[in-house]
């Protein structure tokens, strides 16, 4: 939504996290979903379920959701209530103005977070598409995002930074705002069916794409320079969280062709300054294939990423990073 309404969220959440704290209570479990806004995007808190007042610079109780919560939470140290608050806004502030999350989970081995803790901001910000937000905003965002709570800004400090200082209109950011839902509200209520069949497409779960096999065939397979798992899931799924990263992770440089009578997706790089030419086939075979005794059972197949060209361990670092960041849940 830009940084306008970046600006527009956090000086309302300032106002909240001020009373909040002047009563000495911490929220805990800050994210979208308990973020409440009315007709004119007046905001409101709400779901105080994990917020306390007692010790609330001495907390040890892991509370929180994941993707919003603080490295210390996650890590079983005693951590400041107050501090935890920060970069759980932080997280929601970043989702407003780029529109993603910043990472998976701020953890040492998750790959986004592992950025900015070994200072690649440079990088970071191109994986996330942030290359064209303000300085001030990225200075305020991975101060509130620092692996050590104390190195977190305060609330004053968030108030007097040079991305709140910036001069913009409350009511003209509010007027943008509803002048935007109400545009989207429109397109989405005269798209009729041609748009709901659009949605479908992307959802759709690709299963004409699955290869029928026995499993011992499935074993005696060779391919070259060949990534095989095993997946709980439809082949659709697969082809959307590589369409997500593809938007989110990678700037859209990555083709991501289906072939529905060869049976197979494919994906390709052309002259791409990080990973050259690549060539990746990914075919699926049917796992599932007991006599039926009667039980529904859960679909399982074996997907294979079969690289037919271009530098191989260019392939392996690039499987890698859509592994860890995209489908580690998906991928058994």
């Amino acid at each position: 939504m830009g940084e306008d309404a970046g600006r527009y969220f956090l000086t309302q959440m300032i106002d909240v996290l001020s009373y909040m704290q002047g009563k000495g209570v911490v929220h805990r479990d800050l994210k979208l979903e308990n973020i409440l806004v009315d007709d004119e995007l007046n905001l409101k808190v709400a779901d105080f379920g994990f917020a306390t007042y007692k010790k609330i610079n001495k907390l040890q109780s892991y509370r929180g959701t994941m993707t919003y919560m603080a490295p210390e939470i996650k890590e079983g140290k005693v951590y400041d209530g107050k501090q935890i608050d920060i970069f759980s806004t932080a997280v929601i502030l970043f989702i407003i103005v780029q529109g993603i999350f910043p990472f998976k989970e701020a953890k040492k081995d998750e790959y986004f977070y592992n950025l900015l803790l070994a200072g690649k901001y440079e990088h970071y910000w191109k994986k996330v598409g942030g290359q064209g937000l303000s300085e001030e905003f990225k200075d305020l965002i991975l101060r509130c995002f620092s692996y050590e709570g104390k190195k977190r800004p305060t609330i004053e400090e968030i108030k007097n930074h040079p991305w709140m200082q910036k001069s913009f209109s409350m009511k003209l950011t509010r007027q943008d705002i509803l002048e935007k839902l109400q545009a989207k509200r429109s397109e989405n209520s005269t798209t009729g069916s041609s748009g709901e069949e659009k949605v479908k497409r992307g959802e759709e779960d690709l299963l004409e794409l699955v290869r029928q096999t026995s499993a011992a065939a499935l074993n005696t397979f060779k391919f070259n320079d060949m990534t095989d798992f095993d997946i709980e899931c439809e082949p659709g799924l697969v082809w959307e969280q590589l369409s997500e990263y593809n938007v989110d992770c990678f700037d859209s440089r990555l083709n991501i062709e289906t072939n529905i009578e060869k049976k197979y997706l494919r994906l390709t790089t052309q002259q791409d300054e990080e990973y050259g030419d690549l060539d990746v086939k990914i075919k699926f075979f049917e796992l599932n294939n007991a006599e039926d005794d009667g039980e529904e059972s859960i679909p399982r197949y074996r997907v294979k990423f079969i690289k037919k060209r271009g530098d191989l361990q260019l392939w392996y670092n690039l499987f890698n990073e859509i592994r860890e960041t995209t489908l580690e849940d998906t991928l058994l």
